[in-house]
């Protein structure tokens, strides 16, 4: 178990190569002109990272300790800290009661930017996401909520240890389960074992069916776990088309922006039918995903 012990950062001095000399004109100006840009980017949008710089839902290994005597701004029930001393997983914790503690990932679920820490919660300087002291998004960018973890303190030693795993989070949205029968035959890329074609007809939980085997199926939502958008079908497998989420046939997340697989749905084949019955659970609103923009 790591113990972590309020490290503060180290500022540049001298020893860094920005205080090098030795620099011709053309350099200068070259160089200048690109510090220019990235001062415009940083300006117009945080700090100008485009795509997902690190993972939303860390895993901690066998756990973290942490010295809560350590940190001032912990004292007081109310209170958050940035932990880890701006090193390895970004984790803050927030002083719940005189002897209760929660701890969260400090990166932004949208694109994976670490969040600054403020008086009531957290703000994302990357695109403006809002979360207050218990995680949960408030306002800003459209995301979901910063992703926790359990705690367990000892008041005898001080010490909060920080399980490794994050906790899973059931979903709030109310839900409905519903049939959807879909005759093979109507889909001719389910003809062969790995095709895929999207079988709701346009309604309702954006659906697909992926067959696995000559007698197997798996079914999966199309909604993009990152912000809801419809994924398409593209070469045996899916990506968003918002911000560039890849999965698997299967369903798993394969790479661009970070996100969770896309939810599976219990099925069951009927070979004398030629039909597969697909059980959908969804939101209680429908719908059919979305454009987040």
């Amino acid at each position: 178990m790591a113990d972590l012990d309020g490290v503060a950062s180290a500022g540049c001095g001298g020893s860094c190569a920005c205080g090098a000399g030795g620099v011709d004109r053309r350099t200068f100006v070259a160089k200048g002109t690109l510090a220019v840009v990235a001062a415009l980017l940083a300006e117009a949008c945080g700090t100008g990272v485009w795509e997902a710089v690190a993972p939303t839902s860390l895993n901690l290994g066998t756990g973290v300790g942490v010295k809560v005597s350590n940190f001032p701004a912990l004292n007081a029930v109310g209170g958050i800290a940035r932990v880890d001393g701006g090193t390895g997983a970004p984790l803050a914790v927030v002083r719940t009661g005189t002897a209760t503690y929660t701890a969260f990932s400090l990166s932004c679920p949208h694109q994976g930017t670490t969040v600054n820490v403020t008086a009531t919660g957290f703000s994302c300087p990357n695109h403006g996401a809002l979360f207050n002291s218990a995680g949960t998004w408030t306002g800003g960018q459209v995301t979901g909520n910063l992703v926790s973890y359990t705690t367990q303190y000892n008041a005898t030693t001080g010490l909060l240890t920080i399980a490794g795993t994050p906790v899973t989070t059931p979903p709030t949205t109310p839900t409905t389960t519903s049939s959807l029968v879909v005759t093979l035959s109507a889909f001719p890329a389910l003809a062969t074992v790995g095709g895929i074609a999207r079988v709701d007809n346009g309604t309702g939980t954006p659906v697909a069916l992926v067959r696995t085997s000559t007698t197997a199926f798996t079914a999966l939502s199309m909604t993009c776990p990152h912000q809801g958008t419809t994924v398409q079908i593209t070469s045996g497998s899916f990506t968003c088309p918002n911000h560039g989420a890849r999965f698997a046939s299967t369903g798993a997340w394969t790479g661009g922006q970070s996100a969770t697989a896309l939810p599976s749905f219990a099925t069951v084949y009927d070979s004398a039918k030629g039909t597969v019955t697909i059980s959908v659970t969804g939101s209680s609103t429908g719908g059919g995903g979305r454009g987040d923009g």
